[in-house]
């Protein structure tokens, strides 16, 4: 049977992954959140959500973010150390 999300609940370990590697590629960039949205076109409150581990980014949210921080998209799910390498 299909599980569903309530809008109240947090998003999914691998999302919570990729929203911690991605603010840590962030900083190591030294890029703010406005920057990192003007490289990828996501708004700046999404990348919030995100970083945060409040939303479940899409396949497509993902690669354009892990495009706009330089590195792959594995990288970004990885729970290596060094994410800006691979």
């Amino acid at each position: 049977m299909a599980q569903y999300l309530r809008l109240d609940q947090t998003a999914s370990d691998l999302a919570k992954l990729f929203g911690s590697n991605c603010r840590k590629r962030r900083q190591e960039l030294n890029l703010s959140q406005a920057e990192l949205s003007e490289r990828t076109g996501l708004a700046a409150s999404h990348l919030s959500y995100i970083e945060n581990g409040k939303a479940n980014p899409t396949l497509e949210v993902m690669e354009a973010l892990a495009s706009g921080l330089g590195c792959s998209l594995v990288a970004m799910l990885s729970e290596a150390k060094d994410v800006g390498t691979e």
